[in-house]
């Protein structure tokens, strides 16, 4: 668990975090959880209940995604990360998640220490982008929702310049062609940079949950460090996925366990 390795995160000049889909909201916080329900019921919002109960298909989807999507962007707290958080106070961190949701920004991470390639769900954009812009999703949730709460019926939103459908700003296996990289360029420009600074560090590398979603986003590129840079050493935790190369042993070591365990189980005496 993630007390045994606290130690060698203190010892560590650097420390580098990989978050993967083991550790997405919608394995942390299942669509149908009590904690997504409850917070509809406690609204008086009937919408919801009624999405699950329906019959599959894509405009249901839709709208079950929008109501999904506005309970993450206006939940306080993410716990599930706080035994993380308290982990790496006060050291020199980045923070690297192939996951769509913004839950690593509802923690006490440093914001400018996170970089969500895949999206956060905060953004909508052109379905068929006719040009390089994503607008703040928020607003629209709201009103897809209002509307859906009134009269039952689903809704989309256009692009105003073209008149598409929006959708969600989030890198999926359906929308790797159309995906707008806009709104994590930024980060990734500080991570990298972050990232030229390791070289000759000790550095400790954490890939959590991480199977063969995205492996060229992290994966892969974690093993590269830890195969030139001879200070580093990587802990890779996934209750399936876990194993390591050859070339690799003595530099990274296994945990064969699901993630929200290894961060939020105690250890036995």
């Amino acid at each position: 668990m993630l007390q045994r390795y606290v130690d060698q995160i203190k010892e560590a000049d650097m420390v580098l975090i990989g978050i993967g889909r083991e550790l997405s909201a919608k394995n942390l916080i299942p669509m149908d959880s009590d904690e997504v329900r409850n917070y509809y019921k406690e609204k008086d919002m009937k919408g919801y209940e009624q999405l699950l109960a329906a019959e599959e298909g894509p405009e249901r989807d839709w709208m079950l995604e929008v109501y999904y999507r506005n309970y993450l962007l206006t939940m306080e707290k993410a716990p599930y990360f706080d035994e993380l958080c308290k982990a790496l106070e006060g050291k020199n961190y980045f923070v690297i998640t192939s996951n769509q949701d913004n839950l690593l920004y509802k923690t006490d991470l440093k914001e400018d220490r996170v970089v969500a390639p895949c999206g956060t769900g905060e953004f909508f954009q052109c379905e068929k982008p006719c040009e390089h812009r994503i607008y703040p999703a928020l607003p629209g949730i709201r009103d897809l929702i209002d509307y859906y709460e009134k009269t039952g019926e689903y809704e989309h939103l256009q692009c105003p310049k073209c008149g598409r459908n929006f959708v969600f700003n989030i890198r999926t296996n359906e929308t790797v062609s159309s995906y707008l990289e806009e709104g994590y360029l930024q980060m990734w420009g500080k991570y990298t940079k972050w990232l030229q600074g390791t070289i000759n560090k000790k550095v400790l590398i954490l890939e959590l949950g991480e199977g063969f979603e995205v492996p060229s986003l992290f994966k892969w590129p974690f093993e590269k460090i830890v195969f030139y840079n001879k200070k580093s050493h990587l802990i890779r935790v996934h209750e399936h996925l876990y194993q390591i190369g050859e070339e690799l042993r003595g530099k990274a070591e296994t945990a064969a366990v699901n993630s929200k365990d290894f961060l939020t189980m105690k250890e036995e005496n």
